[in-house]
């Protein structure tokens, strides 16, 4: 693995000389982004080798593939395509710039996650005997499918996940309040980034998805 991360630092380096050796004197704003753009890759390369040294799941959002990815000490557990509502690019570069803000974070954590309503599936009964069993806390069990939820990271970057279950409102007082703090920041720069997913992928994504759950992103 770290052969590996040296090779692409040494890479990325390479590429950066390259640059600078054939459009450094000429045009020094190209030369400037493809310095930032080696500090950006420096600092993701940087990143990942960090987070997969942990036992932790962290999460990645790779909008260059679009795709959702769990990973594990640098393996992909869990992934999914980005299928989302919006076709234009547009959303996805706000998204990525206001996730990087002024600092050019690469890692964020999860600040809070709200589902907004989800079909029940397992009684609590059950659900006890499985824990006592299997040693999992209940809460972190499967407890119902989810119509609707949506993952925020702060500085009003969300991702709002839906499927096709119908389910019920979980609180609908509850839901109104969040709907109506997302149309009055809105307008103050939100990055909003809605997906179509699977129930049964977007209950493992969910259950996953706690507060303070590391997220890297890929930029488009």
């Amino acid at each position: 693995m770290r052969e590996g991360i040296t090779f692409t630092v040494l890479a990325l380096a390479l590429v950066a000389g390259c640059c600078c050796v054939n459009g450094c004197g000429d045009d020094s704003k190209s030369a400037a982004d493809a310095a930032a753009t080696l500090q950006t890759d420096l600092l993701l390369v940087h990143a990942e080798a960090k987070l997969s040294e942990s036992d932790k799941v962290y999460l990645m959002v790779n909008l260059a593939h679009k795709e959702l990815q769990l990973m594990l000490k640098g393996a992909v557990v869990w992934s999914y395509p980005l299928v989302m509502e919006q076709e234009a690019s547009d959303e996805l570069h706000e998204f990525a710039r206001l996730f990087r803000g002024k600092e050019n974070r690469i890692v964020r954590p999860l600040s809070e996650k709200h589902l907004f309503a989800s079909k029940s599936r397992t009684p609590d009964s059950i659900l006890a005997i499985v824990s006592e069993v299997t040693k999992f806390k209940p809460e972190l069990l499967q407890r119902e499918m989810p119509e609707r939820f949506q993952l925020l990271w702060g500085d009003d970057l969300i991702l709002d996940v839906r499927t096709d279950v119908q389910g019920t409102p979980i609180s609908k007082f509850k839901n109104t309040i969040v709907e109506i703090r997302r149309v009055l920041q809105r307008p103050l720069g939100e990055a909003y980034l809605s997906v179509k997913m699977d129930p049964v992928r977007a209950l493992s994504l969910y259950r996953v998805a706690q507060p303070g759950l590391p997220t890297i992103l890929v930029e488009p």
